[in-house]
């Protein structure tokens, strides 16, 4: 008796690089989203673009927190405002993991 297998087929992949940008169309694409929601995460200061002007731009780091959103949304079946304190304190962790001094080396 053989296993059931999966098989996922990627379409297309990029990695984005410094000075790499995706607007806001782009960033809901990538992460299978309206683009109208990438708009609500802004306004309601979730997701901020790392530019603004002529038209808003995200870089790897918006669209590793907004992938960050998804999971903790999913996984908590999570409302916009419980994110968002989900989000601020594991970016008080990771500030404080920040201070401490590297491992292995003694002050």
């Amino acid at each position: 008796m053989s296993s059931p297998t999966t098989t996922v087929v990627i379409t297309q992949a990029s990695c984005l690089g410094e000075g790499d940008w995706l607007d806001a169309a782009e960033l809901a694409r990538a992460c299978q989203v309206e683009s109208a929601y990438i708009a609500q995460l802004v306004d309601e200061g979730l997701l901020a673009p790392a530019q603004t002007e002529p038209a808003w731009r995200f870089g790897s780091d918006e669209l590793a927190r907004l992938r960050r959103i998804q999971r903790l949304r999913a996984d908590f079946d999570a409302s916009l405002p419980a994110v968002a304190l989900m989000l601020d304190l594991l970016d008080e962790v990771e500030r404080l993991r920040g201070l401490l001094p590297p491992a292995g080396r003694h002050g």
